[in-house]
């Protein structure tokens, strides 16, 4: 099945909205709409400086991603010690 071009610029369309009106509750489909195009591409060809800005994007992401899962470790770390009772020796 093909996705015509008008297609796709609606839903480019869609996604600036969403990002710009930080639209959350309709966030998640748009990612997934996008998500389901770029796992059906081998390759897409792109130019330097759109490269140069997902490679950006990428490394912010995984970087919010690993604060993320930093805190949340410490956080349960916390919780672990808490639930420790308290041996005196």
């Amino acid at each position: 099945m093909s996705v015509l071009q008008n297609e796709l610029t609606h839903l480019i369309f869609l996604a600036e909205v969403v990002i710009a009106s930080r639209k959350k509750e309709v966030m998640e489909d748009t990612l997934q709409c996008l998500l389901y195009i770029i796992k059906s591409l081998p390759e897409v060809e792109v130019p330097d400086s759109v490269a140069e800005q997902i490679a950006h994007l990428t490394e912010r992401i995984e970087e919010k991603l690993r604060q993320e899962n930093e805190r949340i470790q410490e956080i349960q770390g916390n919780l672990g010690q808490l639930a420790k009772p308290n041996s005196i020796a």
